[in-house]
């Protein structure tokens, strides 16, 4: 007989492979790793004591449409009230953000977005624009632009590319010259900031 998935569930529960939680504030029961139960319990005492994650400080994460993490955009809203639609397939005059525009992690936080396009030809990667979730100040926030600069530098080089350019917009000035600064200060290219691509795809 085929194993349907409920039994398959039951199964998994059963063993302890699979181990069911409740997270605050999120209707219905999720399941965790039973090896990663050690984890969870250290994150709650991390939690209660507002100590970053295993005493490092939180880095950024920019995250691909189709991260698992990311792949409940129900589960998403409720558990971080973030909202996102990958606009990749949304007429360019409807869409909010942009054409691939990515979630920004910073530590266990949604903070906000970022559009960020590898052009090979030119050696760049170019970042179009950013959007901050509501009371998100990244220069007021200990941390976010070391993190989001370290961030760059590593899709920069992931991508093979050799430049990083910024938004010119005025709105972004003071956190593009925070990330040129950290740019300077570690080898490698510069940042230079950009005029934003008149035909979007």
């Amino acid at each position: 007989d085929p194993i349907t998935r409920p039994a398959l569930l039951h199964d998994r529960l059963e063993d302890g492979t699979l181990i069911p939680i409740h997270v605050e504030g999120v209707r219905g029961e999720r399941y965790a790793l039973g090896s990663e139960l050690a984890a969870l319990d250290q994150a709650e005492r991390e939690v209660a004591a507002d100590a970053p994650p295993a005493g490092r400080p939180p880095g950024v994460a920019l995250l691909a449409p189709l991260d698992p993490y990311v792949w409940d955009r129900d589960f998403l809203r409720a558990l971080h009230g973030f909202e996102y639609v990958w606009e990749v397939y949304v007429p360019a005059a409807r869409r909010r953000w942009g054409y691939y525009v990515l979630p920004i992690l910073y530590g266990d936080r949604l903070v906000g977005r970022i559009e960020p396009r590898i052009d090979r030809r030119a050696g760049t990667l170019r970042i179009l624009d950013l959007w901050w979730e509501a009371g998100v100040d990244p220069l007021a926030t200990d941390g976010l632009v070391e993190a989001l600069t370290a961030a760059l530098r590593a899709h920069r080089d992931f991508a093979g590319v050799r430049r990083i350019t910024l938004p010119r917009a005025a709105r972004h000035r003071g956190l593009t010259a925070a990330i040129r600064a950290y740019l300077a200060d570690s080898p490698g290219p510069d940042a230079r900031p950009h005029r934003r691509d008149s035909a979007r795809r």
